[in-house]
């Protein structure tokens, strides 16, 4: 639109300045006006008016060469109008929020909950031990019927399994309570009581009859029995006597088992090193089988001295057991310790008439 404006005021300016030119009242033609933008065809007839001539006046913006002034062309068009061209805002630049900072979690350091303190177990306090008890240890060798051929010597040491069955029910009915050797050594140098009637079960040799007639007759009247075993018919697998393998039944089944000697020698008179391998040897070999400490000798036949005494001492073990009649143990005679030998003749009337007649 601002460009046909400015083509027309161009036009009108350049007319203007022919008029002037070429005097007033002259008329114009064709030939003298180019053909303008707005003006009229040739050979139309139109005569093209021209405005008579002023003055100028002071402040006419445009005055010819002749002096005559500029016609100004006055309209709508004549002062263009400024587009106000809007200031562009300024962009607001984001600020950009800067992420907050992630505060680290502490790493918990566990805390270290103290372990529960022990309640200590009271120690038993017990009184003074006794200088002596006095008890029965029952010795047995036997507990078989008796051979068509036996011997004095067997037939008095046999028990048949009648008898002992008969013993073993007088014994719980009169409340005895048998315990182990070891145990009275623990009264002796602890004070630790024993039960009331207390009596101690032994077995000496190691007989097989001790785990096919003993040992069942013992676990159904509640007894338990101090068996005394050979290393060497054991170990040969002798067939009067239990084999290892047996012995450790008889150890797992809650019997005591201790040692006889390597062989059922006698021991008196004996040099230091036969002693060791038949006293100390034993002990070793008990312990290798079944698991569990022997700590008590039986003298084989009973018989010691001084030296076999010494030994026994010096092997480790707490006490030994002879064939001496008697029931009073102390610490000072604990290499000596008496016992009652049962003997097979014996009905269940001189059984009792002999237990009721020791110190107890």
């Amino acid at each position: 639109m601002h460009s046909s404006r400015t083509v027309r005021a161009f036009s009108l300016l350049l007319l203007a300045f022919l008029v002037t030119a070429c005097g007033p009242g002259a008329p114009l033609s064709a030939a003298s006006v180019p053909t303008a933008i707005g003006a009229p065809a040739e050979g139309s007839g139109a005569v093209l008016a021209v405005a008579p001539e002023r003055t100028p006046s002071t402040g006419d913006p445009l005055v010819t060469p002749t002096g005559n002034p500029l016609v100004t062309p006055t309209g709508p068009w004549d002062t263009p109008t400024a587009t106000e061209t809007a200031t562009p805002e300024p962009t607001a630049t984001p600020t950009a929020t800067p992420s907050p900072t992630e505060t680290p979690t502490p790493t918990a350091i566990p805390t270290e909950t103290p372990l529960p303190t022990e309640t200590p177990v009271p120690t038993a306090t017990y009184p003074p031990p006794p200088d002596a008890v006095n008890l029965p240890i029952l010795m047995y060798h036997y507990i078989s019927e008796i051979p068509a051929d036996a011997d004095v010597y067997r037939r008095d040491l046999t028990v048949t399994p009648d008898k002992f069955e008969t013993q073993l029910q007088y014994l719980q009915a009169q409340g005895y309570q048998s315990v182990s050797l070891a145990d009275i050594y623990e009264t002796l140098t602890s004070g630790e009581p024993l039960p009331p009637r207390p009596i101690v079960l032994t077995f000496d040799d190691g007989y097989k009859d001790a785990l096919t007639h003993a040992l069942p007759l013992l676990q159904t009247y509640g007894f338990t029995g101090e068996f005394f075993v050979l290393a060497t018919p054991a170990h040969f697998e002798a067939p009067a006597y239990m084999t290892w393998d047996e012995i450790r039944v008889m150890a797992d089944a809650g019997m005591s088992i201790q040692a006889h000697g390597r062989d059922h020698y006698d021991l008196t008179g004996r040099d230091y090193d036969f002693l060791v391998y038949q006293v100390l040897g034993a002990r070793e070999a008990v312990e290798a089988h079944t698991g569990k400490p022997a700590t008590f000798f039986c003298y084989p036949s009973g018989r010691h001295d001084a030296s076999v005494e010494a030994v026994v001492a010096s092997a480790g073990y707490l006490g030994a057991v002879t064939t001496a009649w008697g029931t009073e143990l102390s610490l000072d005679n604990r290499m000596t310790w008496p016992r009652i030998r049962i003997k097979g003749a014996w009905g269940i009337e001189e059984f009792s008439s002999v237990l009721s007649s020791l110190p107890q």
